[in-house]
């Protein structure tokens, strides 16, 4: 008989080697071959399994009394099992390679050396180490033979067969025999970890099959989308036809695309070629949707089919598991649509009683910190009736307006006027004008005709092929408003060039946005929409903050149910990437080949000599090649010269002339035609709209109303600001008041001269070169955005407007309008004003005195009474700064804010000039800002005594700066290292200032690290003028570690959570999943940090490669995931708290907004927001939000992903992650309740 154990690795028979007694030791090792090993190695070959296997024949009685028995490695046997196929051959070789290069045989027998016999018959004791995990086998018989042949002192025949190789082979350590494990041992973990990366290889390959067929899928849907809106029914089934002829291109097709051509003939009532969609639909095994069996009903109500074809429609509808009630629920519909579907119902199927389902009911939000927000009884602890307001504008100019906004987005674009163009113009200014005009007349004329025959070869090629090209989608707007975002394009070019990509992007961004809304306006829903808006915004002018949380949502929802307005045509797919860049690459293209500009244009003569005005090349930049369109010198000089006072915007880059369109749903909100995102992401990201999609939009409405409240607030132009900063504007800028300059005063380039440089010389130079042409780009940069932001005022200056609102993954809110709004620079904000006013009240003025105060950062330690009392004190200055801001004392200029302060000067002036201060009708806001509102939330999360009192979460008389007291720590340090002859120490002496510090300490709490803090210490050192600037770069790196230092021992508790939350996430992303978690108001957020890669977009121009991050195939990105897991979280709590700080303003009746920590709101209603900002904070962080995050982490990655399920590091990882996860840091002693009574909590 055989018995065959069983090891789990190598090391389990190298942990059995001391139960062989004190007799025996592994003195000797002989290498040889053997014929039986041989065929019992053969035998098991079939019974070895993909592990870590070792065979070992365990001998029965010994007759000897000498020789040890072999009963090692008994309490480990167990059953062998069959092995994958291939895998022993492979694991065999693998371990023969290794030990060919040891110049090792594959057959070790082990001998004991402290027994007395003979070498010759200790050895039929011994049993060898074969293949890799292998010990020879032996029979009971044969160990039998093998006892008796000791006993008579004869050698066992199988000894004597292979005797000279044993001989002839040298003797071995024991030391060899463990060396040798360690290869085996090593063998067997690189085949495991060869196994996993093959297996993760395949789960890659089938992520870039399914990337590239949705890719494709999305390719093919916007093809024949694009076919049908033009009409070309039948190019879409010609090309149908053509992809199912493929058998690599018919794997892409799905009901969706097959919908869209069905669309397209049911509007032609062409019920056979409906018909033949349905056959080929099902023969290639896809199933009919409910959008499939509504363009049916479609094409049956426009026939006028009755009966049994209607009938037999609805049976199958019916089998397949749908009702008709769902396709007017879940259905896009356009222009008649919904009627025929009903006539078909109705008529042909002879259910005349049969009615569209009405809206369901709204549903309640049943999250615990909002649950009283919703309630039926309405909570007015705060509201003050003397608040209420006259509505802003009469039912005619609501009317007037809504059409005028409508119009705008229609139009999809507005042109503004340049401040620019306020200043005299001289005749050589209005000349290049002219001859701009001339130029852009000739470049229309070619580019139409240039245009016109590029459609007329995308036609005759996919006429001729039936392949998918780029034809329909040269067809979706009119020719002219090709040319015209050509030329507006041409005009756009910077000096130095724009990559192709870029300029590509934009164009066919432009086309598809310019599309959409053409699909709507033909969808016929643009009345209906038009109308329910004007209903909207007179529920909203009438209505006090748009009146309860959620009240305007639910009207909307009303008004569109009573219009039937269902979902939109429009608001679905995009168009892909490599689509958009194809179709801009193309009119790019144009623009090279056909504009000209004259090479005599600023010369004298009459002759004209036309040269191409764009050129296609190549350079470097970021050590990259880039493709780039560069303008020639010539049209530089000519744009530039002529100053064009005309600016164009697209429609949803400015601000709403009336409230914007409520957030009912994760795709609805915002303006009324653009399209909107709620969550802002990459067009390749996808993640967020998935996990949007998978919750429930109840639980969304505390997000989507504290939305509709920001956006709901109405804004004017403060003017005589405005004016103000055009003038400064319009007069070459200034630095100290953060006007830009024009590149007119940048440096100039260094001029050569005749002398012979050398070479240091002109690296010198090429380097001062470099310096001057990168500050001219970026003094290019700031003034066209300042030019941006001053036009779009000045356009504005006597409308009232909106600017609605969404925001990024973590949930922090952003107004959609970029160039203008409130979370701009300084300027920006200084000139902008609620439009609603409200008497300052008793404490209205102070507040205003305090906010000034405030904005100089003068005061920044003092007490609100001291800073209220130095403001009485400088009244005078106030009151000058407000009368002569240009021509007197400018103590206005001092401020930190000087824009801001000039601005309020001029609002207490107003106040104080008044008859009645308190009655004084006050439009300004004001701020309360979050004392480092980031470790306000760590020190929350980790009630944290001694980090809350620097913070101000505890009450104290005067605000704690938690900035000076970090540089009061790392003076204390430095001083200490000076004491002790550290050079860099004593250098600093005298130069660790609150300023330098400020920017790290602020930083740390969302994540910055030590090389950013080091970067951003430098540049503050690199300001102060005494500093010795040999020694900046070695300080900043000293500075850096002790503010960490200094950090850690201040905020113990909140730095163990931040290393908890970092930790974790690395774990998490080690087991290859994104970091994602939910807020305490119910948003899901999930991190969009993934490996980056490379797409070639082909086209005739140039290949493209884009950098695409397809998160929902792409593993995560471990770095960014852990680094960025605890600012992101910390972001995710102060958006919630900035949410629930609205929603309930909102139901107190009080004006509302927020810089993300900074609350702005009226003078009056200071004390109210005060109020309620701080029991949200509280009501937040009662809530066991680091448990609940535990929670939630270890519900979604408890379980390992299944291709990562045979790693044995990701398992150690995964075991690992539990274990961090569970261990949720401890908490202090701090009482959440004292921050009620913080006066500088927000300050």
């Amino acid at each position: 008989m055989t018995l065959i154990l069983r090891l789990t690795s190598v090391r389990s028979f190298r942990a059995t080697i001391p139960t062989l007694g004190p007799s025996v030791g592994l003195g000797s090792v002989w290498f040889g071959g053997c014929p039986t090993c041989n065929k019992l190695r053969t035998a098991a070959r079939y019974q070895n399994t993909v592990g870590f296997r070792t065979y070992a024949n365990v001998a029965a009685q010994k007759k000897d009394p000498r020789v040890e028995l072999y009963t090692v490695l008994s309490s480990r046997a167990q059953q062998l099992s069959k092995p994958e196929k291939g895998e022993g051959v492979r694991q065999r070789q693998k371990k023969q390679e290794i030990l060919k290069k040891r110049k090792v045989s594959s057959h070790v027998r082990l001998e004991p050396v402290t027994s007395s016999l003979h070498s010759a018959q200790q050895t039929h004791a011994q049993r060898s180490l074969s293949s890799k995990s292998n010990i020879n086998v032996y029979t009971t018989n044969e160990v039998e033979n093998i006892q008796t042949s000791q006993g008579n002192g004869s050698t066992p025949q199988w000894q004597t067969s292979h005797k000279k190789p044993f001989r002839s082979t040298p003797r071995v350590a024991e030391s060899v025999v463990e060396e040798e494990l360690d290869v085996v041992e090593e063998a067997e973990e690189e085949d495991a970890h060869e196994k996993i990366a093959r297996r993760q290889e395949e789960i890659e390959k089938m992520k870039n099959m399914e990337r590239r067929q949705n890719e494709e899928q999305a390719y093919i849907l916007s093809f024949m989308e694009a076919c049908v809106s033009i009409g070309e029914v039948d190019r879409a089934t010609r090309t149908l036809h053509h992809l199912k002829s493929q058998k690599k291109r018919r794997k892409h097709l799905n009901a969706d695309i097959y919908n869209v051509v069905m669309k397209g003939w049911a509007k032609q009532a062409n019920m056979d070629k409906i018909r033949h969609l349905f056959y080929m639909m099902t023969k290639d095994g896809l199933h009919p949707n409910l959008q499939s069996y509504a363009a049916a009903l479609e094409c049956m109500g426009r026939a006028g089919l009755t009966g049994g074809v209607p009938i037999r429609c609805v049976k199958q509808m019916y089998k397949e598991g749908f009702n008709l009630e769902d396709i007017f629920r879940d259905c896009t519909f356009q222009v008649d649509e919904q009627e025929y579907i009903l006539k078909a119902i109705q008529d042909g199927c002879g259910m005349a009683d049969f009615a569209p389902p009405l809206l369901p009911p709204p549903q309640r939000c049943t999250t615990d910190l909002v649950s009283s927000i919703y309630a039926d009884e309405s909570n007015d602890n705060y509201r003050d009736e003397s608040l209420q307001v006259q509505p802003l504008f009469t039912e005619d100019e609501v009317i007037q307006r809504c059409n005028a906004q409508l119009e705008m987005e229609t139009q999809h674009w507005l042109k503004v006027e340049s401040v620019e163009g306020q200043r005299q113009s001289s005749q050589e200014v209005l000349k290049l004008r002219e001859l701009l005009q001339t130029h852009k007349t000739m470049w229309e004329t070619g580019l139409l005709q240039a245009f016109r025959t590029l459609k007329k070869q995308m036609d005759r090629q996919s006429r001729a092929k039936g392949q998918l090209n780029i034809y329909p989608f040269l067809c979706v707007l009119e020719d002219q408003e090709y040319v015209d975002m050509m030329v507006q394009a041409i005009c756009l070019v910077a000096v130095t060039g724009d990559p192709l990509l870029i300029i590509a992007r934009d164009l066919g961004m432009k086309i598809q946005q310019k599309y959409r809304i053409k699909q709507k306006l033909q969808s016929g829903s643009v009345e209906k929409i038009g109308q329910i808006y004007q209903d909207y915004c007179s529920f909203m002018v009438n209505n006090n903050q748009g009146g309860e949380p959620g009240q305007a949502r639910e009207l909307w929802c009303q008004l569109e149910g009573e219009q039937g307005v269902g979902p939109v045509v429009g608001d679905e797919g995009a168009w892909p990437i490599n689509l958009i860049i194809n179709l801009g690459s193309l009119l790019v293209d144009a623009m090279v080949r056909e504009v000209k500009i004259d090479n005599n244009l600023f010369r004298k003569t009459s002759e004209q000599k036309l040269i191409p005005a764009l050129y296609h090349m190549y350079t470097y930049r970021n050590i990259k090649q880039v493709g780039i369109i560069k303008p020639h010198p010539m049209l530089v000089q000519l744009v530039e010269g002529a100053q064009d006072t005309n600016l164009v915007f697209d429609s949803s880059l400015l601000p709403m002339l009336m409230p914007p369109v409520p957030w009912s749903s994760v795709k609805k909100g915002g303006f009324l035609l653009s399209p909107t995102k709620l969550m802002r992401s990459n067009d390749a990201t996808l993640q967020h709209e998935l996990l949007l999609e998978k919750v429930g939009t109840s639980e969304l409405y505390p997000i989507l109303d504290s939305l509709n409240q920001l956006g709901a607030c109405a804004w004017k132009i403060n003017q005589p600001i405005l004016d103000l900063v055009i003038r400064v504007f319009n007069n070459k800028g200034s630095k100290e008041l953060d006007i830009p300059q024009p590149v007119s005063e940048a440096p100039t380039f260094p001029k050569l001269g005749t002398e012979i440089l050398t070479n240091g010389d002109k690296q010198a130079m090429r380097k001062q070169m470099a310096q001057v042409r990168k500050l001219r780009s970026e003094m290019h940069s700031l003034r066209m955005d300042m030019l941006y932001k001053l036009s779009i005022a000045n356009r504005f200056r006597h409308e009232i407007f909106y600017f609605p609102h969404n925001m990024d993954f973590r949930g922090r809110v952003y107004p959609c309008p970029p160039h203008f709004n409130h979370l701009g620079s300084d300027v920006a904000r200084s000139i902008l004003v609620f439009a609603e006013g409200h008497p300052l009240g008793e404490k209205g003025l102070d507040w205003l005195k305090i906010h000034l105060v405030n904005l100089t950062g003068f005061k920044k330690k003092n007490s609100q009474m001291e800073r209220l009392q130095y403001a009485n004190e400088i009244m005078e200055e106030i009151l000058d700064s407000a009368d002569n801001p240009m021509t007197g004392r400018k103590w206005w200029m001092t401020a930190d804010e000087p824009w801001q302060a000039l601005a309020c000067c001029m609002e207490i002036a107003s106040a104080v000039r008044s008859p009645d201060p308190q009655a004084y009708i006050s439009h300004f806001p004001v701020h309360q800002d979050g004392s480092c509102n980031g470790l306000q939330h760590y020190a929350a999360l980790g009630r944290d005594i001694t980090g809350a009192h620097q913070v101000n979460l505890m009450p104290a008389d005067s605000p704690q700066d938690v900035y000076s007291g970090v540089a009061r720590q790392v003076e204390k340090l430095r001083a200490m290292d000076a004491e002790q002859g550290v050079k860099v120490a004593q250098v600093l002496d005298g130069f660790i200032k609150r300023k330098v510090v400020k920017q790290t300490v602020m930083t740390v709490v969302y994540g910055v690290t030590r090389y950013g803090g080091r970067l951003q210490i430098q540049r503050q050192l690199k300001d102060i003028p005494d500093f010795p600037q040999d020694y900046v770069w070695e300080a900043s790196g000293y500075l850096v570690k002790k503010v960490f230092m200094s950090l850690r021992e201040i905020f113990t508790l909140a730095r163990e959570i931040q290393d908890w939350l970092t930790e974790s996430a690395r774990l998490i992303s080690h087991v290859g999943s994104a970091v994602q978690w939910v807020t305490p108001l119910g948003l899901p957020v999930v991190q969009p940090y993934h490996k980056v890669k490379n797409k070639l977009v082909r086209n005739e121009m140039q290949n493209i490669i884009l950098n695409v991050s397809s998160d929902t195939s792409e593993r995560p990105d471990i770095i960014k995931q852990k680094n960025a897991f605890p600012p992101n979280f910390i972001h995710s709590l102060d958006s919630t708290h900035m949410m629930l700080t609205s929603l309930h303003c909102q139901q107190a009746g009080i004006q509302y907004v927020s810089v993300h920590d900074c609350f702005w709101t009226h003078a009056c209603t200071v004390d109210t927001m005060n109020r309620i900002c701080r029991e949200q904070f509280v009501a937040l962080h009662h809530q066991p939000i680091l448990e609940d995050l535990s929670k939630y982490l270890l519900e979604e990655y408890g379980t390992l992903p299944s291709e990562l399920q045979t790693s044995p590091a990701a398992i150690s990882k995964h075991e690992k992650l539990m274990e961090v996860l569970v261990d949720v840091p401890p908490k202090g002693e701090f009482d959440l309740k004292r921050v009620l009574d913080s006066t500088y909590f927000f300050s």
